[in-house]
């Protein structure tokens, strides 16, 4: 019995500093960075234009319509800029919260399933994998989609096992809410998930499989969806008829099913996906999966998980427009998979031994070099060798061949993928998030416009060359791109304007308010790869991924 207790006090130990590890990955920094992708851009600047405008159902980017997506983020984000203030921190704060409230849904699903260490497990891997730390950096509809995914899975899972019809209908409400965020589409994508594992659990008999589906009461369930999910749709088609269904036809149907195919390639693309979004615990996931499938029986077992990846492979698959980002909602079920697996599985010689060992200590030498190498590259102060140096420790403590360890040591090793890729993603987060924002200046141009000189609202900001999509939200008014210098003279009235240096016309060099470099290799930083490498020239002197600019702002 003392060994039960002392095992339980060790996991639950174990769980609370994985707890306050993620927290303090999710948090440190999440706000230092000025708004980055496309996305965030569109979703930050239509939040505060609907606090702005006191308008929370039309909503609008750069005050242009914009009905691509449904509005629930936005409704978040505008209620948190409302509470806290305008600042990346309260855009990006409603993510970061869903992004761990999702860790700890994929805690309590797999524990419902399964038991405390692979619940324990499954929380690591949806914890750390790559594509959802990256996409809790930034405020965008993917994070909550994937929160309010996973909710509707996890309460009409709670009713599958409890038989309680209230979990049924909160699961229907969550549903709602996923269509409030993403779009009716994932009315089919979750019911055809729902409807897998009840046909898996009827043993693929009709009449077991219908009682199952009528104990759900589905056309409640269905109805409650819609009616929360699809109010806003019916709103907007009310308000502005066909010009709202043409914007709602192209961002669902006509980007599943109109865009070019890439033939046998688009039967891969979300595996290949899977083996670097869901990393470091992608190879683990690729050994658990096959395993399964070889092992027919097996299947059973997974097969809540099991429904849930097969259904979102086949119809994202099956869709003609393929975004790596919507895959994330998937990472659950790859989580709930791998760590089932990894909690009954031994290995049977030496040879898949030494295979199954290879899963977990690649990706962590990975994480160790990764985390090294970007404290050379960046040039990072000694001090944040101490965080590779103690992930290094931890590794080689889970092979010490200490017999009274041998439990702890087993459950150590698994966690190693874990703790070499939180070394590295605190060493990204904490070292290289802000010495990125030396050549990012969005906030500084917003300061120089909006400070104390007081320039109205009404004029907008003129720029020269194409839209760099986060500058309305820091410029707080209308921005008109493709501006050409020579025009901007003939205007009448006051001019507020951010020209290329080299084409300032000297009639207004006495107006200038701000100048520097803005990164114009794309029109934003969203394709990180290619920033950082601008990033790193220009610490050199090179800034041929810049160009520089003058705002100038004429009475």
């Amino acid at each position: 019995m003392s060994a039960i207790l002392t095992g339980r006090s060790r996991k639950t130990v174990i769980l609370w500093i994985m707890l306050a590890m993620t927290a303090l990955l999710y948090v440190i920094n999440f706000h230092v960075n000025d708004i980055w992708t496309e996305n965030e851009s569109f979703y930050a600047e239509s939040a505060r234009e609907m606090s702005e405008q006191h308008n929370f159902l039309d909503i609008s980017y750069n005050y242009e319509p914009r009905f691509n997506k449904p509005p629930l983020t936005y409704w978040m984000i505008a209620a948190s800029t409302a509470l806290l203030g305008p600042s990346e921190l309260a855009v990006r704060l409603p993510t970061i919260i869903l992004a761990f409230a999702t860790t700890l849904l994929v805690f309590s699903m797999a524990r419902m399933l399964y038991d405390e260490k692979t619940a324990l497990l499954a929380f690591a891997m949806q914890a750390i994998s790559i594509q959802f730390i990256a996409g809790k950096q930034y405020a965008s509809p993917e994070i909550p989609l994937a929160f309010f995914f996973t909710l509707t899975l996890y309460f009409f899972l709670k009713g599958h096992l409890s038989g309680k019809s209230l979990y049924y209908r909160l699961s229907a409400v969550a549903l709602g809410l996923t269509v409030l965020t993403k779009g009716y589409p994932y009315i089919i994508v979750i019911t055809a998930i729902i409807a897998l594992f009840l046909l898996i659990e009827a043993e693929f008999r009709p009449k077991e499989l219908f009682r199952r589906v009528m104990e759900l009461k589905p056309i409640s369930f269905i109805l409650i969806a819609s009616v929360i999910g699809l109010s806003w749709v019916i709103m907007m088609y009310l308000r502005y008829g066909d010009s709202f269904l043409s914007v709602l036809n192209r961002e669902t149907l006509e980007r599943a099913l109109s865009r070019e195919s890439n033939g046998w390639r688009d039967l891969f693309f979300y595996p290949e996906v899977s083996l670097w979004s869901f990393f470091p615990y992608s190879l683990v996931f690729v050994y658990a999966l096959f395993y399964s499938i070889f092992k027919i029986r097996s299947i059973r077992e997974i097969a809540f998980a099991f429904s849930w990846l097969m259904v979102m492979l086949c119809i994202f698959t099956a869709a003609k427009g393929k975004i790596p980002t919507y895959f994330i909602q998937a990472h659950p079920a790859l989580a709930l998979i791998s760590a089932s697996f990894v909690s009954r599985y031994t290995p049977g010689s030496k040879v898949s031994a030494a295979l199954w060992n290879l899963t977990f200590t690649l990706p962590a030498v990975a994480g160790i070099v990764l985390g090294t190498a970007m404290i050379i590259i960046f040039e990072l102060p000694a001090l944040f060798h101490l965080i590779t140096a103690s992930a290094l420790v931890l590794i080689i403590i889970g092979w010490l061949p200490i017999e009274r360890w041998a439990e702890g040591r087993s459950t150590m090793r698994t966690l190693h993928p874990f703790i070499a890729t939180f070394a590295a993603l605190l060493i990204f987060s904490a070292g290289v998030l802000p010495q990125l924002e030396e050549h990012r200046p969005m906030d500084t141009i917003g300061s120089a416009i909006n400070g104390n000189r007081h320039i109205p609202k009404s004029i907008p900001l003129y720029i020269q060359d194409g839209l760099p999509l986060n500058l309305p939200y820091y410029a707080e008014r209308k921005v008109i791109a493709e501006a050409i210098p020579g025009e901007l003279l003939k205007k009448q009235g006051p001019l507020l304007a951010l020209i290329q240096s080299k084409d300032l016309p000297d009639s207004l060099r006495a107006s200038v308010i701000w100048k520097g470099e803005i990164y114009r290799r794309r029109t934003s930083e969203s394709r990180l790869l290619l920033f950082i490498e601008s990033h790193l020239k220009a610490r050199k002197g090179n800034m041929s991924g810049f160009t520089n600019y003058t705002l100038v702002y004429k009475k």
